[in-house]
């Protein structure tokens, strides 16, 4: 008579813890800021826009890492078409583009960049996630970030149209995520 009850309340005790994990599992929402980066190489045209401007219209890409207390994970990579114009007379630039994140499993992150800036320092501005597929299809946030490149030392080649290739850096301090 004993086992038969403490099988019967055992039933409904496994149903219940069961339906609150499903629960909690479904309606956890996870959010952080992390310290990200990515080494890229870029492929893409200078064309001369003007008399003292030119414009770098591409592809970057590279893997994406993830910096923690104990160094550097691969978190995936970005491929990211983008738009650099460059003030040759000034030596400013301004760029913009939209980057996807594909991370080991498959899922994706889409993200719209903005920047200006001068050469060697990099062009700062502010990245937002505007969604993705899987696990990321609801994220938001984004974050700060500068890019530094050698996109500098090809400009001075554009009179007309170039093809060529570039390499640099992107980096987050403080990226922020949220997946609702």
């Amino acid at each position: 008579m004993i086992a038969s009850r403490g099988r019967a309340l055992a039933i409904p005790l496994l149903a219940a813890l069961a339906t609150a994990f499903a629960i909690h599992a479904a309606c956890a929402a996870e959010e952080e800021t992390l310290r990200a980066f990515a080494a890229w190489q870029g492929e893409g045209h200078f064309v001369q826009t003007g008399t003292d401007e030119a414009t770098f219209a591409g592809m970057l890409s590279g893997r994406l890492y993830i910096d923690t207390d104990q160094g550097p994970i691969d978190a995936g990579n970005l491929v990211c078409p983008v738009v650099v114009d460059i003030d040759l007379k000034t030596r400013t630039q301004a760029g913009s583009g939209k980057c996807t994140f594909t991370g080991r499993e498959g899922n994706q992150a889409y993200m719209d960049l903005s920047c200006i800036g001068v050469p060697l320092v990099g062009c700062a501005g502010e990245s937002k996630l505007t969604g993705g597929t899987g696990r990321f299809a609801t994220v938001s946030g984004g974050g700060h970030f500068v890019i530094r490149s050698s996109l500098h030392e090809l400009a001075g080649k554009s009179h007309g149209m170039v093809a060529d290739k570039a390499t640099g850096i992107i980096f987050w301090r403080a990226l922020h995520y949220k997946i609702p």
